[in-house]
C-alpha cells in the first residue's frame, strides 16, 4: 500500500517537471511578458505625435513599462465612457492584465525619427533617490545633455479584434514637471491614432 503510494506520488512529481519543462509550455507563459510588435508600433506612433518636436534630439525612455495608479487605483479613466467612443471591455481586461507587472522594452523594436536612449531603473534610483529636486535634475541632464527629459510608457490592452487599444504614457522633464495621457487609439487602414486623451494630468 505504503509502495504504491510512493510510486503514484513519483509519477506525479514525475509529470508535473514534464510539463514544466515543455519548450510550449514555457513559451505560452513568457508570450505575455515581452511586448509585440503591434505594441512597439503604437509606442513609436504616440511618441512621434506627443513627444518629438523640432528641436528634439533625443529621446529616452524608461525600459521598463509603468502603470500609472490613478487616485490609489479608484479613478478608472476607461470607466468615464466618452460620448461616441464606447471602451472595449476586452481592451480593459488586456490592460489590467499585461500591467500587473513589468515587461522590459527592447530599444531595437522602436520606430522613431530621431535618436533614442533607454534609462533603467538602477539610473533613475541613482540620479534621484526618489527626489525631483534641482540638484537631481542637474546630474540627470549632465549624464544625458541632450535629453529632453524621459518617457514613461504602459503595456498596450487590445481588444479582441485588434481594432482598439489603451495606453498609458507619461514624462518627466524637470523639478515641478511632468505630465500623464490615457489614451485611447484606434486602429484604421491598417494605421494606429490616437482617438481621444481619457486623462491628460500635468504634476511635480
Amino acid at each position: 500500500m505504503f509502495r504504491l503510494r510512493g510510486l503514484a506520488a513519483g509519477l506525479l512529481i514525475l509529470l508535473g517537471l514534464m510539463l514544466i519543462s515543455s519548450p510550449g509550455l514555457r513559451a505560452q507563459e513568457g508570450s505575455d511578458n515581452k511586448a509585440s510588435e503591434e505594441e512597439y508600433d503604437i509606442y513609436s506612433a504616440v511618441i512621434k505625435e506627443l513627444y518629438v518636436k523640432p528641436e528634439t534630439k533625443l529621446l529616452t525612455i524608461e525600459d521598463r513599462t509603468f502603470r500609472y495608479d490613478f487616485s490609489g487605483g479608484d479613478d478608472q479613466p476607461w470607466r468615464d465612457k466618452p460620448k461616441g467612443l464606447p471602451i472595449d471591455e476586452s481592451a480593459v481586461q488586456d490592460y489590467e492584465s499585461k500591467n500587473r507587472g513589468q515587461t522590459v522594452l527592447s530599444k531595437a523594436a522602436f520606430k522613431l525619427p530621431v535618436k533614442s536612449d533607454m534609462i533603467t531603473d538602477a539610473d533613475l534610483r541613482t540620479i534621484f533617490h526618489g527626489h525631483w529636486g534641482e540638484l537631481e535634475w542637474t546630474e540627470y541632464y549632465r549624464r544625458f545633455p541632450a535629453s529632453d527629459g524621459f518617457i514613461m510608457l504602459s503595456r498596450v490592452g487590445f481588444n479582441t479584434a485588434h481594432t482598439q487599444a489603451l495606453l498609458y504614457t507619461g514624462s518627466r522633464s524637470g523639478p515641478g514637471y511632468g505630465e500623464i495621457h490615457f489614451l485611447v487609439l484606434e486602429k484604421a487602414n491598417g494605421t494606429w491614432s490616437i482617438k481621444k486623451q481619457l486623462r491628460k494630468n500635468k504634476f511635480g
